[in-house]
């Protein structure tokens, strides 16, 4: 679930620049996609559930805000949080969950995480902002990836719960995706989890298994993926997107 939340983000909501390497097409998002799955799995972790108010995530243009109801330790500022720190997650089970599910890497390198992966992308440090009882991380956009599309949705206000994640996938994505294109998002998502079963992608874009694995059989064929190891524990590798 968590995953189809980075998901639905960059299917949905945000539009690529599209650029030209030789032959080979190059997206180029707006927003750096490791900093904003590290980014949306912290505000999970770290979220006061018991306040009963879902992960608030708000996309426009140039900028992309992620937060959370939950507070800093005793005694910390914004300048402690950026800085080297124990890792003290608010939810510890959830947290435990999200190590053992391979979410999560190093418990304590999230925000570092997120950095080097905007200075990768070529964008701004993010700015971490802190009320009372909210935190709250501010993504501003790589300039030359701004696309403005009037068919994009207006995500002002995305994901206002989680658990419409799947249905939200499946009826605005899957039926509105030519074919090409929808194979231009399988590769990226068996990029970013090579795991992914062909009824797991079904659900995603809402269409038959038998069509998903007709995609998969032509993207194979055209040599941008390859299948590695046994139906039980093999996995999916992209070999060029």
């Amino acid at each position: 679930m968590a995953d189809r939340v980075i998901d639905l983000i960059y299917l949905k909501y945000l539009k690529a620049a599209i650029s030209y390497y030789k032959d080979t097409r190059v997206e180029t998002y707006p927003f750096a996609r490791e900093a904003v799955r590290e980014a949306v799995f912290n505000a999970i972790i770290h979220c006061n559930w018991a306040e009963n108010v879902p992960v608030q995530i708000k996309i426009e243009d140039d900028v992309m805000y992620v937060g959370n109801c939950s507070m800093l330790p005793f005694g910390w500022t914004a300048e402690n949080l950026l800085g080297s720190h124990v890792s003290k997650p608010y939810n510890p089970d959830i947290a435990r969950v999200f190590y053992r599910a391979g979410y999560i890497e190093n418990r304590g390198r999230g925000i570092q995480k997120i950095r080097e992966a905007c200075v990768a992308h070529g964008a701004e440090d993010p700015e971490y902002i802190v009320h009372g009882g909210d935190i709250m991380v501010k993504f501003k956009a790589l300039q030359s990836a701004i696309v403005t599309d009037t068919k994009v949705p207006d995500a002002t206000t995305v994901l206002k719960n989680l658990n419409d994640v799947g249905h939200n996938v499946g009826h605005d994505v899957g039926h509105k995706l030519e074919p090409n294109e929808r194979r231009r998002k399988i590769v990226d998502l068996l990029f970013e989890n090579p795991n992914t079963t062909a009824p797991e992608l079904s659900k995603v874009f809402s269409l038959n298994v038998r069509t998903i694995e007709r995609d998969l059989a032509k993207l194979t064929e055209e040599g941008f993926i390859e299948y590695i190891g046994s139906s039980m524990e093999g996995a999916w590798k992209v070999k060029k997107r």
